[in-house]
């Protein structure tokens, strides 16, 4: 079964990536690949998947940014896609914070105050989903990406 995944893994890359990688003449097949090459492709598909669904919403709260990010106390940058409204209140946080206003949130709690606005991207992502073959493949290939990443760490 995973075979047959890898090969049509193959084909799609292939198929929907012509812009996204046109350098690229030969299909991808992830049983080949690193972990580091895994992860760059995971970036890249990450990206066009946030992309066209940005491109699909007009709600500006909803869009989604990829950016890579430092955690306090090391030098390892991480890649993180998030909400503008997570973003927003995050930074609304720690202004409460530094104007001693109010306690630092944990992401935890963050996510319980914003509840609402994470199942309005939620429906916002399935409604594209539904109406946009192009994100279905999208998603698909991430998910078989991911799931070929965590085999392997």
């Amino acid at each position: 079964m995973k075979h047959v995944n890898n090969t049509l893994l193959a084909v799609i890359v292939s198929c929907s990536f012509t812009t996204l990688i046109s350098a690229q003449e030969e299909p991808i097949v992830i049983d080949d690949l690193s972990l580091s090459e895994l992860n760059d492709q995971i970036e890249r598909v990450e990206d066009e998947f946030y992309r066209v669904f940005n491109l699909s919403i007009e709600e500006e709260h909803l869009k989604v940014e990829c950016d890579d990010w430092t955690p306090t106390g090391t030098h390892i940058a991480q890649r993180a896609c998030q909400p503008f409204f997570l973003t927003q209140a995050r930074n609304q946080n720690l202004r409460d914070w530094n104007n001693q206003m109010d306690v630092i949130a944990s992401p935890e709690q963050l996510r319980v105050r914003l509840a609402a606005e994470f199942e309005e991207l939620t429906a916002a992502i399935n409604s594209v989903l539904e109406e946009n073959q192009y994100l279905r493949e999208l998603n698909a290939i991430l998910r078989m990406l991911r799931d070929r990443s965590q085999e392997i760490e």
